[in-house]
């Protein structure tokens, strides 16, 4: 009588590697995922952004001022003013350093940017002014206008600020009560003086 020898070892063994090639490809199906893109907890509402850049190298101070229709002033002192707002009075290359816990960082660009974030039908006047300046040598003041509902340039100009105290009434422009702009001119007006009176 001849004895059988009967083992399920071999199929036991691929049952195995097959739930192993199951399991491994579930694991990488699900890290394939694309998670669902969260839209931003905070809504940022802009109807224009007003830039103002001057080189990094250079000490000198610019501040913007930006007259709205209702008579508000943004500047360094009055950072919200109805709708507007500025974020930030950039010192040139005086405050480009930032200490945190993390240790010392490096900003070093030179760069005022006032947001409206609202539309106001009427005349909005931008002026730059040099508030400090080093040096005898002209500061180049970049100036860009965005409309950002639609997108589009209104302005983008370069001025040059002379001489600590210098102030130039880069444009007025006026926005009707659809945000379309109109009447963009050059006609001065003293923005600096007004807050030094009140």
């Amino acid at each position: 009588m001849q004895r059988r020898y009967h083992t399920n070892l071999p199929f036991l063994d691929l049952l195995f590697n097959v739930l192993i090639g199951f399991v491994f490809l579930f694991i990488v199906s699900f890290l394939l995922i694309n998670p669902i893109a969260k839209r931003a907890d905070i809504e940022v509402k802009a109807e224009f952004l007003i830039t103002v850049f001057w080189p990094d190298n250079l000490e000198d101070d610019v501040d913007i001022y930006v007259e709205d229709p209702a008579g508000n002033l943004v500047w360094f002192k009055s950072r919200e003013p109805g709708l507007m707002h500025l974020d930030r009075d950039d010192l040139g290359k005086r405050n480009d350093e930032v200490v945190t816990a993390a240790g010392t960082i490096l900003f070093p660009e030179n760069r005022e940017i006032v947001t409206l974030r609202g539309i106001v039908p009427g005349e909005y006047v931008v002026n730059v002014h040099c508030y400090f300046k080093v040096g005898g040598d002209p500061v180049p003041v970049t100036i860009q206008i965005d409309k950002i509902n639609p997108y589009s340039v209104v302005l983008r100009e370069t001025v040059d600020l002379n001489k600590k105290g210098d102030e130039i009434t880069v444009t007025r422009f006026s926005v009707n009560s659809k945000g379309e702009v109109t009447n963009v001119n050059k006609l001065p007006k003293k923005l600096v003086q007004e807050w030094q009176k009140g």
